[in-house]
């Protein structure tokens, strides 16, 4: 090869691999909801990373493997280093764009080397040769990653709704198939550079068998391509198919204790007319205490007992009421300060499950720690607190709640004995909260669980 060909090469090199770091920092942005600024760092990083690493690499002849290994590496550990965010989710969308990325090359690469040898062929006629030119080579890089591009570009809007409100276990769990779809690939490219996938039964001559080895891998990867969308997206919609069960879930028992309390106040108010006869009576003969008596068990049964709960909405003063007799049977001390701004544009329904899900995990908790208070002294007495209220232009909502967890290393999800459970009452409420683009953030530090939840009211 001339000095002039090489030339041409590398800076046709630097061109793609300049482009492809800008798209990879476009697909992780999009993903991790990054700052334009950490996508300029990333994408001058992971363009460094790929120069230096081909110019010693193909200077020391190091094999394919080791380089792809490199490559990956590279990317993985810039995306955790540069973006915000959960690391399993980081690693996750660096995994998937790796996977994007190779698979359509390996797919481009194999389809446009069929179509180039067979171009070839036919302009070579009566000459035939069994290898491609330069340019036709330069051509076939030149589409593949043109390919690779549009295939990052199209993916990243399907790809969206999967990095939003998951658990961090769904992220790593997803991440670990798809990696080893990535390295299987890595590892086919390997066998077909050794001529491990070529094969000469004497019948076919080299021609033939080109074709036939980029035949195999065009479709081992379209094939690997297909199943690793299908498996990333079905992941997804099943996750959101549970958390709609979920979520009707909730907004059923919602609709329960609804029904509830208005069939009470009915009871009530089917009554009153006898309830006024004897009122009027112990009024008459001028006994008080009796009264106040009779009047206090009327609103007892009628689900209407004085309380903390005057919150401005009616929904979620029956839900505080509701929870607050559940604590009161569990033997926990209740303590509520409950102020819903007027227009408050949260849903009542979404404010009863962001609400419900963490006063439902806040009495499991302090059950477990009642528990473990009967065989370690240290865990205190069972308690929740709840505070809400408006602060500038959000809704803040506080809930500290005893628990048998000493640190916030230990939390994992909800304990449920239901597999199907687990982590789903975290998981609706980051969701709901997703919604209004508001913030959850958790804290543990001596058996005490803080959860504070942040939505905008504008």
């Amino acid at each position: 090869m001339n000095g002039a060909a090489k030339s041409l090469d590398v800076s046709l090199a630097l061109a793609y691999n300049g482009a492809y770091a800008w798209c990879a920092s476009c697909f992780l942005k999009k993903q991790l909801q990054g700052k334009t600024s950490r996508q300029a760092t990333f994408a001058g990083l992971l363009f460094c990373s790929y120069g230096i690493m081909a110019f010693f690499l193909e200077r020391n002849h190091a094999p394919y493997i080791l380089s792809a290994i490199c490559r990956h590496a590279a990317l993985l550990g810039l995306a955790t280093a540069v973006f915000q965010g959960e690391k399993e989710k980081k690693l996750l969308a660096a995994v998937v764009l790796a996977a994007i990325t190779e698979l359509a090359w390996n797919f481009g690469s194999s389809f446009f080397s069929c179509l180039g040898l067979f171009l070839t062929r036919l302009q070579t006629g009566s000459h035939p040769v069994d290898f491609m030119g330069g340019r036709a080579e330069r051509a076939v890089q030149f589409l593949t990653y043109g390919l690779g591009a549009a295939a990052i570009c199209f993916l990243s809007k399907w790809f969206a709704p999967v990095f939003n409100g998951k658990r961090k276990g769904w992220y790593l769990y997803l991440a670990i198939p798809v990696l080893c779809i990535v390295l299987v690939t890595d590892m086919a490219n390997w066998a077909a550079a050794n001529g491990i996938m070529v094969h000469d039964w004497g019948t076919y001559g080299l021609y033939e068998n080109q074709l036939f080895s980029h035949s195999a891998m065009c479709i081992f990867t379209g094939l690997a391509m297909a199943a690793t969308v299908f498996f990333v997206l079905g992941a997804d919609r099943i996750d959101r198919e549970e958390r709609a069960r979920e979520h009707y879930r909730c907004q059923v028992a919602y609709y329960e204790m609804m029904e509830g309390q208005y069939s009470q106040m009915e009871r009530l108010r089917h009554d009153m007319k006898n309830h006024m006869v004897v009122l009027g009576n112990l009024i008459q003969n001028q006994k008080w205490e009796a009264a106040k008596g009779y009047v206090r068990e009327m609103s007892v049964a009628g689900g209407i007992e004085a309380g903390d709960e005057v919150t401005g909405s009616l929904a979620m003063d029956a839900l505080l009421y509701h929870k607050r007799q559940q604590a009161k049977e569990r033997g926990v001390c209740w303590q509520c300060d409950a102020r819903l701004p007027e227009g408050c544009p949260v849903k009542e329904v979404d404010l009863c499950i962001i609400v419900g899900n963490i006063l439902d995990n806040a009495l499991e908790a302090c059950e477990r720690a009642q528990e473990k208070r009967a065989v370690k002294k240290q865990v205190g007495q069972p308690f929740i607190h709840v505070h809400m209220g408006a602060i500038k232009k959000c809704l803040f909502l506080e809930v500290r709640n005893r628990t048998d967890l000493e640190g916030r290393q230990e939390i994992c999800g909800s304990r449920k004995e239901s597999p199907k459970g687990h982590g789903l009452g975290l998981g609706n409420i980051k969701s709901a909260v997703a919604n209004y683009n508001g913030a959850v953030h958790i804290e543990v530090e001596n058996y005490v669980f803080t959860i504070s939840v942040l939505l905008p009211l504008s």
